[in-house]
């Protein structure tokens, strides 16, 4: 009876962490009958697999109530080890239930357990908990102190070099929020690197979620994009259904801050499959739970779909879409914006006017086609020299425009010169044998309070002067002298 109780005990747990909650439960308990009353190591092991099993269906109350069974027999047992595992079950329960603190003292008595039957490998994984739990109540310090002394046993016992590995992971978080993110990222990087043929897959594509998350906050959107994206092909292979939901959150985040809208909608699409999925595989108690936040979900996508095609046809009405710069709406918007926050506020504000020199004659030469690569062109290269605060627009034709914010003229003055010699420097002819471009530019600066109309007419004066001297040129507003 003893062997048959254990066989089904083990079949139990295994039917619990495959998704098969009802079975499994059903399993165990059967189990849990062929156990003597007084057969204690057994039915200690029965019990906290029943609220193991519980527990991964989400029935926190259940697995609270098994978790206390469990510890009443393990204490009757006398096995520092038995009563540390049970009282482990419960902490975790705690934990999950929104107790953080409940749980931390309870991983405490676990600890002490743990240390009194040299059971190191159990230490690592309670510190690792216990690292979680500081982290959840904002206590960054203390988890990272609780992390630490994961590694420090996992780096002298083999039995528990996946916990130093995971509790590495976890120093991520707060080392972010104590704001030491180069620390964050090398002992991040060093923890994917201990990942590697070390079967920790799962911890691996966890590391690149991670890693991609936080290159993203850092600006490094390349490199994050790389570390996302070798997240998810780890994920689909592992099957790993919550980091695939994470990682294509967080790919739908980066694109969506870059403007890609369609590649966002792809992965926010693919987020909410990896969810759906995610709960599919549950049982119909757990689905119940799920329902309400997988509807609030379904919402919030359906919202962001929304909010997302409404910023692209916002941007489609403010983009010139042969340049891709700001459109004449959007620059009058802006400036009427910036001008009077300039005229409150007693900041400078410079505008210049540029014309592209003999456009018609590059037109009827080279073709309109080339004409287009030339508009385009153009405007990326102002782009380049100008600072994100700063706006460039197509006013029309082959002009442009470009409104300095908070930058006096001699400032504005150095870019617009910088921006006249990269275009006449341009690689114009890889694109047509013979092609040559160059700039005219007048620059004005706001001068008390004559309104934004006659800072454009000042600056457009300034680019027919720059085209009667022969082009080529930044002619700016000649202040008289004071």
């Amino acid at each position: 009876m003893r062997g048959l109780a254990r066989a089904r005990r083990v079949r139990g747990v295994a039917l619990a962490f495959c998704g098969r909650h009802a079975d499994a439960l059903a399993e165990l308990e059967a189990a849990l009958e062929l156990v003597a009353e007084d057969d204690l190591l057994p039915r200690c092991k029965a019990l906290r697999a029943l609220a193991i099993a519980a527990e991964e269906a989400g029935a926190l109350d259940t697995a609270l109530d098994w978790g206390v069974r469990a510890a009443e027999v393990a204490r009757a047992l006398g096995d520092p080890v038995q009563l540390g595992n049970t009282l482990l079950s419960i902490a975790v329960v705690r934990s999950r239930s929104g107790e953080p603190e409940a749980g931390l003292q309870q991983y405490h008595e676990v600890l002490a357990l743990y240390e009194q039957a040299g059971e190191q490998a159990g230490c690592a994984n309670v510190l690792n908990n216990m690292g979680i739990n500081c982290k959840n109540l904002g206590r960054h310090a203390q988890a990272l102190e609780y992390l630490d002394r994961a590694i420090a046993i996992g780096e002298t016992e083999a039995a528990a070099a996946g916990a130093c590995i995971i509790a590495a992971l976890n120093r991520v978080e707060p080392l972010v929020a104590l704001g030491r993110r180069d620390e964050a990222l090398a002992t991040l990087r060093q923890a994917i690197e201990r990942t590697v043929g070390t079967g920790y897959r799962s911890a691996e594509c966890h590391g690149h979620v991670l890693l991609g998350e936080l290159l993203a906050a850092a600006g490094d959107d390349a490199a994050a994009l790389a570390a996302l994206e070798r997240a998810v092909d780890l994920a689909t292979r592992l099957g790993g259904r919550n980091h695939v939901a994470r990682a294509h959150k967080a790919l739908w985040a980066l694109h969506k801050a870059a403007g890609r809208f369609e590649a966002a909608l792809v992965h926010h699409e693919a987020f909410h499959e990896a969810e759906r999925s995610q709960f599919n595989a549950e049982s119909d108690r757990k689905l119940r739970s799920l329902q309400v936040r997988f509807d609030l979900a379904r919402a919030q996508h359906d919202a962001a779909m929304a909010r997302m095609e409404s910023a692209r046809l916002t941007a489609q009405t403010r983009t010139d879409a042969l340049t891709g710069v700001a459109n004449r709406r959007h620059l009058e918007e802006r400036l009427r914006d910036e001008y009077a926050r300039a005229l409150r506020n007693g900041h400078p504000l410079a505008v210049a006017m540029i014309d592209i020199d003999d456009f018609k004659r590059i037109n009827d030469r080279y073709g309109h086609a080339t004409g287009d690569v030339v508009l385009r062109e153009v405007a990326s290269l102002l782009r380049r020299h100008c600072r994100d605060i700063d706006l460039v627009a197509r006013y029309g034709g082959e002009e442009f425009c470009v409104v300095f914010v908070e930058a006096a003229a001699d400032d504005a003055l150095r870019v617009c010169e910088a921006m006249r010699a990269a275009v006449e420097a341009h690689g114009w002819p890889a694109i047509a044998p013979g092609l040559q471009v160059t700039l005219s530019l007048g620059l004005a600066e706001r001068d008390g309070a004559d309104g934004r109309q006659a800072l454009v007419a000042a600056a457009d004066a300034r680019l027919y002067e720059a085209k009667r001297h022969g082009k080529n040129r930044v002619v700016p507003e000649v202040r008289p002298a004071a």
